[in-house]
């Protein structure tokens, strides 16, 4: 058998050392890939039976994992990776010189594999070591119905002198507001850039949440210390996973003594993922959150040659990251539609939507006779 389903966290167990053997000879070292990770996932977020890791062989030789879980959702069976709100992670570990191997055993084997309507990947990155996961080539090839959707993720390349990057990359008019930035923390009074790692980063965890609770995220109910218990927990499993691995990061502005803003990422091969970053609102004036990247990218480009990139990852509602990045990166999102009754039914509904976005008058007349029927 080229592939062999793990079910439950019994067999993922049972599996740990293969696993890590694989991610020892994987081109890119992802924390969110390690063993510890996947089962820190599957117990905070996912019930015992929905657990699919699909295990790909090359003979005898294990080749790749990648973790999914069966969600239901509107009465459909949903095939996904582990993802959330607080999750962009999507992509799939994959030994050294086995990728195109892995992309097709992996699509043939999900395909075969029965108790799912509809298979939704998301977040697999186009700078990842294994990107495309799902190429256009293998889904288009045979009578299956899909779809595949591009979006922009946020990202400054370091492939020159901070300097460079200010002069090259970024705007005349951010580069006022940031000297204007600059000169007032300046005048605000004494203050530094700390960057923490490990167990002190580990220490400084509170801090931490205690800046980003303060703000807007705070009030909206979105801040770590507002989600829901098994969101709290699965912080708490990430920060002592990345300290034990080295790849814990956290960055923090200090004035007059006092944390005004800060930041928490991880290293991932050559590249920092920065996960979250919060600061004190009665200091909006100073833009430190802003202050502080914009230090933290300079500290990257002149002390730390293994980076090679620094990943703010999608969704932007405030617009700081598109003011910031150099390069164009994305990631993708894959839809295919199972040849099941309630998989093609679903292929049905959704392109009936989207052939009623383009017609607003029929989405007018169809709300029309919905209205009649009630």
């Amino acid at each position: 058998m080229p592939c062999r389903l793990i079910r439950n966290m019994d067999e993922l167990e049972r599996d740990r050392e293969q696993w890590n053997e694989v991610y020892e000879d994987s081109r890119m070292k992802l924390p969110v890939l390690r063993h510890e990770y996947v089962k820190l996932w599957y117990e905070c977020f996912s019930s015992p039976n929905d657990i699919r890791i699909f295990k790909v062989m090359e003979g005898d030789k294990v080749i790749g994992y990648l973790p999914m879980v069966v969600r239901i959702r509107n009465g459909f069976r949903v095939l996904t990776n582990q993802t959330n709100d607080h999750c962009f992670y999507g992509e799939a570990l994959v030994r050294r010189g086995y990728e195109e191997v892995f992309r097709r055993k992996l699509l043939d084997e999900i395909l075969d594999e029965s108790g799912w309507d509809v298979l939704h990947h998301i977040f697999d990155y186009s700078f990842s070591a294994v990107y495309p996961l799902f190429p256009e080539s293998l889904l288009a090839g045979g009578n299956r119905r899909w779809k595949m959707n591009l979006q922009p993720t946020y990202t400054v390349v370091l492939d020159k002198s901070f300097d460079e990057y200010l002069r090259k990359d970024l705007s005349s008019n951010i580069r006022r507001n940031l000297k204007t930035s600059k000169n007032r923390l300046m005048k605000a009074g004494p203050h530094r850039f700390l960057h923490f790692e490990r167990d002190e980063a580990v220490e400084k965890w509170q801090d931490f949440l205690r800046i980003e609770d303060s703000g807007w995220k705070g009030r909206n109910g979105t801040s770590i210390l507002k989600t829901a218990p098994e969101y709290r927990r699965y912080y708490e499993g990430l920060i002592r996973i990345l300290s034990a691995t080295r790849d814990l990061h956290l960055y923090f502005l200090e004035l007059d003594q006092k944390y005004i803003a800060a930041a928490f990422c991880y290293t991932a091969g050559d590249v920092l993922q920065c996960v979250k970053i919060g600061y004190d609102e009665g200091y909006q004036a100073l833009s430190p959150a802003t202050m502080l990247l914009m230090h933290h990218i300079e500290d990257i480009q002149g002390h730390n040659g293994e980076i090679r990139r620094i990943h703010f990852f999608p969704y932007d509602d405030t617009g700081y990251k598109k003011r910031l990045v150099n390069e164009d990166q994305q990631y993708s999102e894959i839809i295919v539609f199972k040849n099941t009754l309630r998989g093609q039914s679903l292929y049905m509904l959704d392109k009936l939507k989207s052939e009623i976005a383009k017609h607003p008058y029929l989405k007018r007349n169809i709300n029309k006779i919905l209205s009649t029927m009630k």
